[in-house]
């Protein structure tokens, strides 16, 4: 496994041996052979089109060659869905305690545990995928998910002691799959390695459109309803796309087998860098979802917060399309450090326009296209260094890494809005930033190092 990790890297800039992981472990077949292929046709198929590599599409037609790919339409749409549960749950769980306590405060000390549990269990629960399946793990999580988020509303409505909330929130962070990292482990099997980029663009254009869409839907159903059905709502979504997903086969990788003994999860050297920076990087989405609402509020115009948060997330799609489109000679490594620098000068522009509103905007749709290949590169880092058989597990761990960032950025930013005012907590975006690239940066320097 170590091996993996240290091949020589190649034109993208990204281990040249995870171009074996294209063929599932225990499959027996040459990526560029589609003869003899034991995998299911679909798999097989796409495997063939790397022989024809030179003279695939570049630009935007690309993203349309990659969805051609057999079953990648279906398990795109699926995953979509499948996002709403990690996307939307905290939402939820604001809405439904702060209306049955009336205290803001006591909804994100609820959320807290929730968040963590997500953190912690998403690469055990991406661990299981490899060794057994997705099919077979996805559909226990999901039921997992639904039975301690299904106990959470009850304990809530029913104003069980407050202790029980928060036990019960960590049981449903524990039990909510990062199915985004499902699908990112599919085109790892599925697209060559020179449509990786743009098939890993369109799972974060993916992410952008659940954020954009999830929130305020979930707020209009539990303004018009209440949070319950809004809860609800999310978690039918989620297990919708989840079943969905689970259902198609063909596009899995391969289950690398129940057998041995249980491995403590841990994770690859190579993906540790990538990961520490986006503890950073979560840092950067959590100090801007509290420092932005209390801007708004602090000017008046309370409502001005939500159009901020569809802004950034509208700019992080529309930078994945460009740079997903691009032909890059920058490898993924120095992409995520060199973008995460830029991203923190960008940033600094926040805390000078705050006092301008549209200038504010300006910048902060800058700041999203600056953070998109930051985001796209770690991913592409995390599956070229996967080792064998460990392709899932090892791309949650960025995720679960930004879900642990997000509540420290909100509890620093938090602090200097309390104590200074937005101007401050603002700059704190741009300290998350400058530490996701030096975080990155000395870590891989590190790396180097280990492996003289």
């Amino acid at each position: 496994m170590r091996r993996s990790a240290d091949s020589t890297t190649s034109r993208d800039g990204v281990a040249a041996g995870a171009r074996a992981r294209t063929t599932p472990a225990g499959s027996g077949v040459s990526a560029a052979a589609g003869s003899g292929c034991a995998d299911p046709p679909e798999l097989c198929s796409a495997r063939s089109r790397r022989v024809t590599a030179a003279t695939e599409a570049t630009g935007v037609r690309a993203y349309g060659q990659v969805l051609r790919l057999p079953g990648a339409r279906a398990f795109v749409a699926a995953g979509v869905l499948a996002r709403f549960p990690r996307a939307t749950l905290s939402l939820g769980i604001i809405l439904l305690v702060s209306a049955a306590t009336g205290s803001f405060g006591s909804a994100g000390i609820v959320v807290a545990p929730l968040v963590i549990g997500m953190a912690l269990a998403a690469p055990l629960w991406s661990s299981r995928m490899d060794r057994h399946g997705q099919t077979r793990v996805i559909l226990i999580s999901l039921g997992c998910l639904v039975l301690a988020a299904s106990g959470l509303l009850a304990l809530v409505l029913t104003d069980a002691p407050f202790w029980t909330w928060l036990v019960a929130a960590f049981a449903t962070g524990a039990a909510t799959p990062d199915l985004t990292s499902a699908v990112r482990a599919r085109w790892t099997v599925l697209a060559p390695e020179s449509q990786r980029t743009h098939a890993l663009a369109l799972e974060t254009i993916g992410d952008q459109m659940v954020f954009i869409s999830g929130p305020p839907v979930i707020t209009a159903v539990a303004a018009a309803v209440n949070p319950a059905v809004a809860m609800i709502g999310s978690l039918t979504l989620g297990v919708i796309g989840g079943v969905w997903l689970a259902s198609q086969r063909g596009t899995q990788p391969a289950a690398t087998g129940a057998t041995g003994a249980t491995r403590f999860v841990w994770p690859p050297a190579g993906v540790v860098p990538v990961s520490l920076g986006c503890i950073a990087l979560g840092g950067v989405f959590g100090a801007f979802d509290v420092t932005l609402v209390g801007w708004a509020e602090v000017g008046g115009r309370p409502w001005l917060a939500g159009p901020a948060f569809s802004a950034l997330a509208l700019a992080i799609a529309v930078g994945s399309v460009i740079t997903g489109a691009r032909a890059w000679r920058l490898s993924p490594v120095a992409r995520y450090i060199g973008f995460a620098a830029a991203a923190a000068v960008a940033a600094l522009a926040l805390p000078l326009t705050q006092g301008l509103t549209p200038v504010l905007f300006l910048a902060i749709l800058l700041l999203g296209l600056l953070l998109s290949p930051v985001m796209i590169s770690g991913i592409l880092v995390a599956s070229a260094r996967a080792p064998e058989g460990r392709v899932t597990e090892t791309l949650a761990y960025p995720t679960a890494a930004m879900s642990l960032g997000v509540p420290i950025g909100g509890v620093i930013a938090g602090s200097a809005l309390d104590a200074t005012g937005p101007a401050t907590a603002l700059v704190t975006i741009a300290v998350a930033l400058a530490c996701t690239s030096v975080i990155a940066a000395v870590g891989e320097a590190v790396l180097r190092l280990a492996r003289r």
